[in-house]
């Protein structure tokens, strides 16, 4: 992929074709969406920068950048489209093998469907700092945010497909028009048939939510009441305890692009940016950010990448000297 042609869409030259052509590549693989979201991120994160320093900076910035995208191009396997199975880079292959080695409790409940049967129940959940990928029986593909449950059934039954989230997830349901899918969290419920949306949903919250990327949605209250249909671009914010819903549309990347291991600040100060990177990587930064205090930032960063890496990039973005004083 040339990289211009991402630096020209992201100015906001490009040509329909061209834009077209981003598309494309962009529906090739998770990996492209990856690199295209830090592309995306450098480029964001410049435009706060003052203006007579923003060239050398962005010259710097996308240079290391592309070194990022070139090295992993070298040992990138392209994907194939099989739903059981899928070739996937060095990082993405060890997700993987952190979902294989994850600890599944079986549950055993009763589910009422005419007559009573037992079915066992799987229980996964992620304490790692690092997104946990893994498929469902039926295809549904389910990203875990760290903190993060899921309880779902060996065999989905014949009525409907029912999972049961505490924590945040991004799914991408397998279309089944006979088997609706149901997310069901503490706070609220969503049924789909085949869409990929966002849910945040903890126990201990007092607002949930959900954010739609494609497709239709209908989101419930925990007793199964219909609250609201959501179209692709929407946001709900939810709020159990006083029944108030609030629906409006967002920038969905900036609500899903955790799932590829990014943590993704917006419109946040060099102290915020600080100690988010402190918090992940378990480290103490020193850096000479008085002059920088009231300055805000659009800054993302790979927590699959090294503290090292991280803070390099945060120098870039902000032009200050940034060092790692303690581990």
């Amino acid at each position: 992929m040339n990289e211009q042609l991402i630096h020209t869409y992201l100015s906001g030259h490009a040509t329909p074709g061209e834009q077209r052509e981003l598309l494309e590549w962009l529906r090739e693989s998770e990996e492209n969406k990856r690199l295209f979201f830090e592309m995306k991120a450098v480029w964001s994160g410049l435009q706060t920068m003052d203006k007579l320093a923003e060239s050398d900076r962005m010259e710097s910035s996308l240079r290391m950048l592309n070194e990022k995208i070139d090295r992993r191009a070298a040992h990138m396997i392209k994907p194939t489209v099989s739903k059981s199975s899928f070739a996937v880079s060095g990082k993405w292959m060890l997700m993987i093998a952190a979902v294989i080695l994850l600890i599944l409790l079986p549950l055993t409940w009763i589910l009422r469907e005419g007559s009573t049967s037992d079915i066992t129940q799987l229980y996964v959940t992620n304490r790692s700092n690092l997104v946990k990928v893994l498929y469902l029986p039926d295809g549904t593909k389910v990203w875990l945010k760290k903190n993060t449950s899921l309880i779902y059934p060996e065999k989905f039954s014949t009525k409907q497909r029912e999972v049961i989230l505490d924590g945040e997830a991004f799914f991408d349901v397998t279309k089944d028009k006979k088997h609706p899918f149901v997310v069901k969290t503490s706070s609220f419920n969503i049924k789909v048939l085949g869409t990929t949306f966002n849910v945040h949903s903890y126990k201990e919250d007092v607002q949930v939510s959900a954010v739609l990327e494609s497709g239709v949605i209908q989101l419930q209250s925990a007793q199964g009441d219909a609250l609201v249909t959501m179209h692709p671009g929407q946001q709900a914010l939810y709020k159990p305890d006083t029944k108030e819903l609030e629906v409006s549309y967002v920038a969905v990347n900036e609500h899903t692009s955790w799932r590829y291991n990014l943590v993704t600040l917006n419109n946040v100060t060099i102290h915020e940016v600080v100690k988010s990177l402190e918090e992940n990587y378990q480290i103490k930064i020193q850096t000479d950010s008085v002059t920088l205090r009231d300055h805000r930032y659009n800054f993302t960063y790979d927590k699959g990448d090294s503290a090292e890496e991280s803070v390099r990039m945060l120098q870039y973005v902000t032009g200050l000297n940034c060092k790692i004083t303690k581990r």
